[in-house]
């Protein structure tokens, strides 16, 4: 018997069929390994990464401030293997130098911002000067009385905080109450 054309493109038909279906499930297997894959090679390369990241911090910072009393002894040990997160300093040893060595540095960088600040004064203010004149040179004189009102009413503030002592009452009970010369009321009057 000879078969039609209809049957034969039907038989092809289903054998293709068959074999897309075959490569599609070849294919999805394949793209779900390589995920896998990649996954665990993203998991590994984060954690030596993370690793690495609180090493250099680590070594940063040990480079900043070698002497530092405060510094955490984990944070300031050698690192002998950069896989191991065993032996990488924690962020909070880090946070702990950090912080130490802005504390040690704060007065310097402050007397440095104040230096700063002072010689750069006398330029601006000539060049206020030039640029807006009597305009600046009242502006100035305001601010000036400004700061100085502002002062006087912490002084004030402050001395009267100063003036204000807690009071402190002895009472003697008993029958020595009139032989007891040491009876003391302290009642300070505050101005």
């Amino acid at each position: 018997m000879t078969t039609s054309v209809k049957e034969r493109l039907k038989i092809d038909l289903e054998k293709a069929q068959k074999g897309g279906k075959q490569r599609a499930t070849k294919i999805s297997d394949i793209l779900k390994s390589a995920a896998s894959m990649t996954v665990d090679e993203i998991k590994e390369g984060s954690a030596e990464l993370h690793v690495l990241t609180r090493q250099s911090f680590a070594e940063l910072l040990e480079e900043l401030n070698v002497a530092s009393d405060e510094v955490d002894a984990v944070a300031t040990a050698p690192i002998a293997d950069e896989a191991n997160t065993e032996e990488a300093p924690t962020w909070q040893a880090i946070l702990k130098t950090a912080l130490a060595i802005v504390r040690d540095r704060k007065g310097d960088w402050l007397q440095a911002f104040k230096t700063h600040l002072q010689e750069n004064a006398a330029k601006f203010d000539s060049d206020m000067t030039d640029e807006h004149g009597d305009r600046y040179l009242k502006a100035k004189s305001f601010l000036g009385k400004v700061v100085a009102w502002v002062k006087a009413q912490q002084v004030i503030a402050k001395t009267q905080s100063q003036h204000t002592q807690p009071v402190s009452i002895e009472v003697v009970d008993g029958d020595d109450a009139a032989d007891n010369a040491a009876k003391t009321v302290n009642l300070l009057d505050s101005e």
